[in-house]
């Protein structure tokens, strides 16, 4: 029987160290998703600021289609600058319960290796306890054999 309970200990550390490793592997893909979102909103930053210059540049110009053009392209940057702002937002939530599976996952992993190891050290002693048992007996029955006259 202690075999059985020294094996659910172990499988239990396994499990929770696959949860933690799945938990990690959560993370660093919001973590990405994340970085790509930054990534994005820089570009889009970038190109507001050069359409913005440019369209300060064509109002002294008499262009009024090249300008009008200008400005539906700086107002659909702006929308998608706040759909990226919204994605960011939730991703950040996302990361944030990402983080704390990944903490609460290492912890029970931590909780089962330390059983797997207690478990292991009170294995041990009875082992050994039952080895200093059985000397003990050997040790008495030699000692009766001596003790009985011939």
């Amino acid at each position: 029987m202690a075999k059985n309970s020294n094996s659910v200990w172990q499988i239990l550390a396994l499990q929770a160290k696959d949860e933690a490793l799945r938990a990690e592997v959560s993370l660093k893909k919001t973590t990405q998703l994340k970085d790509k979102i930054i990534a994005r909103q820089s570009k889009i930053a970038d190109l507001l600021v050069e359409y913005s210059n440019h369209a300060a540049a064509l109002q002294s110009d008499l262009v009024s289609v090249e300008r009008d053009n200008c400005r539906k392209f700086i107002a659909q940057l702006m929308d998608l600058q706040n759909r990226t702002s919204h994605e960011y937002i939730n991703v950040e939530s996302d990361f944030a319960k990402a983080k704390k599976h990944l903490i609460l996952a290492n912890q029970e992993k931590l909780k089962a290796e330390f059983l797997v190891k207690r478990d292991q050290e009170k294995q041990s002693q009875e082992m050994a306890a039952n080895e200093k048992r059985e000397l003990e007996l050997q040790c008495i029955a030699q000692f009766n054999l001596r003790q009985t006259p011939p």
